[in-house]
């Protein structure tokens, strides 16, 4: 897409240079859960969303809607206290314990 966009080809390979860096650092800290914005601990709560961070910090906000249950895949959408924008938390199979995630998908199909 970018290679397509009009404009001067420095700027082209800076924005794509800007936008794989953003998909490797997703990759790093979503899928892979390292680094100090990986999520380690979540817990849901009557809409109240708990995640506990790499670094440490606990985040508190708010349950939206929109999130996405599938067997294979179970998207959390939640927004921050403060935040101005919702935030998601794709968890697949084997990211946490079987029970633990069935759970989690009742509470999201119900709530």
């Amino acid at each position: 897409m970018v290679a397509l966009t009009p404009g001067p080809l420095a700027a082209r390979i800076l924005a794509a240079t800007g936008v794989a860096c953003a998909a490797l650092e997703a990759v790093h800290s979503r899928a892979l859960l390292r680094g100090p914005r990986a999520a380690r601990h979540l817990r849901i709560d009557s809409g109240s969303v708990e995640i506990e961070d790499g670094a440490g910090r606990l985040r508190a906000g708010t349950l939206r809607p929109g999130s996405f249950v599938a067997p294979w895949l179970t998207i959390v959408r939640w927004r921050p206290e403060g935040a101005r924008f919702d935030r998601t938390l794709p968890l697949l199979p084997g990211m946490a314990e079987a029970q633990a995630l069935r759970r989690l998908r009742v509470v999201l199909r119900l709530g």
